[in-house]
């Protein structure tokens, strides 16, 4: 009897140590777990902080797309026109003037492509040897009259962006001319009856240089658009002293 008492005693001080210990493993066990977690949250929080802080970045304006109306300044008063659709695109580098810093400075490449749908055409006069706009008949059915203007340019711009997504930048472009057009698709001219589809270019008396200043406003990704050009399509006495004037909006694709 006494030797059974003694066996219990001893089993249950085996096992209250066992418990102990099995008490201080799970202790350390779920300690260390909140430890991790903790840890783990503290990282995703500062991985937050730096994406936030990052995310402005995003849109470096690299890749910028411009669409726009075009105003046609100085246009003769006798041509009429609606809707002149365009568009710029604009790929550039992103110089900051700090790493901190909001303001930078870009510069690239770009092509800029402007129409002109009117009531009017853009023809060379042999006689006179001035490019002159003619007014087409009444009553003659077309499907298609366009003049159209593309230049391909070096942009150079300042830039200021703001750590909430506001933007803003101004520049100018300096470019070489690629291109002045007129497409006609339609009834013959003269009353024939006979329909046409054709196109030519322009080469007479025409700028084989343009300059133009832009201003761009927005937040993030999307902005409000703006270009002037400071100098006419044709130089002066060879052509109409028409140059053109572009609202609409850009997007930033990265």
């Amino acid at each position: 009897m006494q030797y059974c008492c003694k066996s219990l005693c001893l089993f249950a001080n085996q096992f209250l140590k066992r418990m102990k210990f099995i008490r201080i493993l799970l202790v350390c066990t779920l300690f260390c777990t909140v430890c991790t977690v903790f840890s783990q949250e503290q990282k995703n929080n500062e991985l937050a902080q730096k994406f936030k802080k990052e995310a402005v970045e995003v849109f470096r304006d690299r890749l910028i797309v411009d669409i726009f109306h075009t105003q046609w300044m100085n246009v003769p008063g006798l041509v009429t026109y609606k809707f002149n659709p365009g568009f710029n695109i604009s790929a550039l580098w992103d110089f900051k003037a700090t790493k901190k810093s909001p303001i930078s400075f870009g510069v690239g490449v770009g092509c800029t492509f402007h129409t002109q749908f009117s009531n009017a055409q853009l023809k060379y006069d042999n006689v006179k040897g001035i490019t002159k706009y003619y007014i087409l008949p009444e009553g003659v059915s077309r499907k298609l009259n366009r003049m159209t203007y593309i230049n391909c340019n070096i942009p150079i711009e300042f830039r200021y962006r703001h750590k909430c997504g506001f933007k803003m930048s101004v520049g100018a472009r300096i470019g070489i001319v690629a291109e002045i057009s007129q497409r006609y698709k339609g009834d013959n001219l003269e009353g024939s009856g006979v329909s046409e589809n054709y196109k030519y270019f322009l080469k007479s008396g025409r700028q084989n240089i343009n300059f133009d200043v832009y201003f761009r406003c927005g937040w993030k990704f999307v902005a409000v658009y703006y270009s002037y050009q400071v100098n006419k399509l044709f130089t002066e006495g060879k052509g109409p002293k028409v140059n053109p004037m572009s609202i609409g909006i850009s997007l930033s694709l990265f």
